[in-house]
């Protein structure tokens, strides 16, 4: 083998093996923001799921303080299907680390609800697995 051969070998080597590297890495979480806790919202996650394979469950992490009390509430397939996993904020400080069952495919709605809050500030963290 001459030194360019040797050379481009291990290049194609090198990005072979960092390629491998990076499919089998955890996927990210999706981190979404709730700055005004008195109002209503809806999230999508389509993007922590390794697409087209089967998932398992859904890690969830829920952060930050509220006024009062809320909910978060989480669906397979649009916002009409809520309450497969549901998660009560009381008021404080708000630390959830947890995993609920998921079988249905690379995308989840995730609604939030206050229920009297008014101020505080939330980030939710979600994992499709």
């Amino acid at each position: 083998m001459n030194r360019n051969s040797k050379f481009l070998s291990l290049i194609i080597f090198c990005s072979l093996f960092f390629m491998f590297l990076i499919s089998c890495s955890e996927p990210t979480f999706t981190e979404f923001s709730v700055d005004d806790v008195s109002k209503e919202m809806y999230f999508i996650d389509s993007t922590s799921a390794i697409p087209n394979i089967n998932h398992h469950n859904v890690s969830v992490i829920i952060t930050g303080e509220i006024d009062s009390s809320a909910i978060v509430t989480y669906a397979s397939t649009n916002p009409e299907n809520h309450g497969s996993a549901s998660y009560e904020l009381k008021r404080g400080v708000i630390n959830i680390k947890t995993q609920y069952d998921y079988y249905a495919g690379d995308t989840i709605w995730i609604k939030f609800i206050p229920k009297g809050s008014k101020r505080g500030h939330l980030k939710i963290r979600t994992r499709i697995n």
